[in-house]
């Protein structure tokens, strides 16, 4: 269990809170400091009991400010919780403190032509489910968006349903503006844009507290969802690959799943033939006529084919894709696990083959089609069932020697995961906007590495993109209270 602060000071931040709804409950403490972790078994023994002090739900923003000022005068660690739908430990307390869940600081708060804008703690669908009658929707969105929170969306979350098409959350353009709240006696607003977006995008909450996003939309196409199943995961793929490389093809998710993966799937496997791999997309309407004929090209043949929610195994599809596709595998063998490998984009459809050839022996191949970078890529790995630490880091050494590049989902952290680069401009930021070092203790690469890095280590090298680590000098002189509109962050004073 997490080493609890000492009680005066909760009782202090407690006393400070007035109507804010709080809790010390044992009960809705050990609740609230979950996430789905227990995907990795390797988290499920590291994380197994840490645990708040203190769970904080304000409702407003007004409620926050007060709650995170009270937490930086008694010095209580914080954890920001959304939805608790992350799956590696971003939503666990690693030192106990305060639990400050967000879910109550919701509603969309205008749409411009192609943005919208929403409270942090606002569901995802619900976002949606608001525009959707004007035309438009978010170009992407996790599995989870039933119950995912845009804000830990964007603070844990990567990529997810219409990556395909528009490439990763951290890719130009993709945010458009984050506005956070500083950790300080009297908290302030900052304003994120640009650039400078990605200090705060996929930090873990380490970088300022997340109040309001600002994300593109899309026009709102009648989505199709289709199961098509191919004799042979080589006909699966190339079909994946072209139709991601028909760039007129609307698309939201390209989802290649090989042969016995489809039988994990209980809704999905009466419609696959025996033996056959399977692709699981969703199309625009008006491209169905050019993915049929991508189809028959590969020798596949689409099994199912609905209006988005339509489908006769009950869940909507995309809830069988991305990071909802372990915990299906999971439910029949809860010992199977993966890696978050991303494939070169040069020889993407030679690598994946290669890979499913070189690792036949360990299992079946699951990737994700996505664009980062202007270009396609995917990511995924085969599936296989867990043994050891020692053998995971064998197989982390395998898939890199391969030509894969690996994040460690196994590991809370940011250093060990390698999947966000943090550079002199978070650093700086966060010295800023957390001078007390209360958020997201444990979870960022300028801490000092501990037992729990240790433990969830793997040698895997991490991702990289085009778009600089560093992220030029953004965010370096951000709190100077002047307006700034050339890196990209403006103090609350000039807004």
């Amino acid at each position: 269990m997490s080493a609890p602060v000492d009680s005066l000071p909760i009782e202090r931040l407690a006393a400070d809170l007035g109507d804010i709804e709080y809790s010390v409950d044992e009960r809705v403490l050990r609740a609230k400091s979950r996430d789905r972790f227990a995907q990795s078994p390797l988290l499920r023994e590291v994380m197994r009991g840490l645990t708040a002090d203190i769970y904080i739900a304000p409702v407003s923003k007004e409620e926050l400010r007060i709650a995170v000022g009270s937490c930086a005068r008694h010095r209580i660690p914080i954890t920001v919780r959304g939805g608790g739908t992350g799956q590696f430990g971003q939503g666990v307390p690693l030192t106990g403190g305060a639990v400050i869940d967000v879910t109550g600081i919701v509603g969309v708060l205008g749409q411009r032509l192609g943005t919208v804008r929403a409270l942090c703690g606002t569901l995802i669908a619900d976002i949606d489910a608001e525009i959707r009658p004007t035309g438009w929707e978010l170009r992407m969105h996790p599995s989870t968006t039933r119950k995912a929170t845009i804000g830990g969306y964007v603070a844990g979350g990567h990529a997810g349903i219409g990556s395909c098409q528009w490439g990763i959350l951290r890719d130009r353009g993709n945010i458009t503006a984050i506005e956070v709240m500083t950790v300080e006696e009297e908290p302030r607003l900052i304003e994120l844009t640009g650039d400078a977006v990605n200090i705060a995008h996929h930090a873990y909450g380490a970088t300022g507290i997340i109040t309001e996003i600002e994300l593109p939309t899309a026009p709102a196409w009648n989505w199709q969802e289709l199961v098509i199943a191919f004799p042979e995961f080589a006909q699966a793929v190339r079909f994946a690959i072209d139709v991601c490389e028909s760039e007129g093809v609307l698309k939201k998710v390209v989802s290649p799943q090989q042969h016995p993966l489809p039988t994990l799937y209980p809704d999905l496997s009466r419609l696959i033939p025996e033996g056959h791999s399977m692709v699981l997309m969703m199309a625009a309407e008006q491209s169905m006529p050019n993915v049929a004929d991508l189809v028959a090209d590969n020798s596949g043949a689409i099994v199912s084919r609905c209006d988005e929610g339509a489908g006769s195994y009950r869940l909507p599809l995309y809830e069988y894709t991305w990071g909802h596709s372990m915990m299906h595998f999971q439910r029949k063998n809860r010992g199977l696990i993966g890696l978050l490998a991303l494939y070169p984009q040069d020889g993407l459809y030679e690598s994946i083959l290669r890979v499913c050839e070189d690792f036949a022996d360990l299992g079946p191949t699951h990737v994700e089609m996505k664009r980062f970078d202007g270009g396609l890529s995917a990511q995924g790995s085969p599936v296989w069932e867990f043994e050891s630490q020692e053998h995971l880091a064998e197989v982390t050494r395998r898939l890199q020697a391969a030509g894969l590049s690996i994040a460690n989902t196994h590991t809370p952290t940011l250093l060990a995961s390698g999947m966000k680069p943090w550079a002199a401009a978070e650093a700086e930021f966060k010295r800023r906007v957390d001078p007390y070092r209360l958020l997201a203790q444990g979870k960022s690469d300028d801490e000092v590495e501990d037992d729990l890095t240790r433990s969830t280590q793997l040698p895997n090298s991490g991702w990289s993109y085009r778009l600089t680590d560093s992220i030029g000098e953004s965010g370096t002189a951000a709190l100077d209270p002047a307006p700034t509109a050339a890196n990209g962050v403006t103090p609350e004073s000039a807004r």
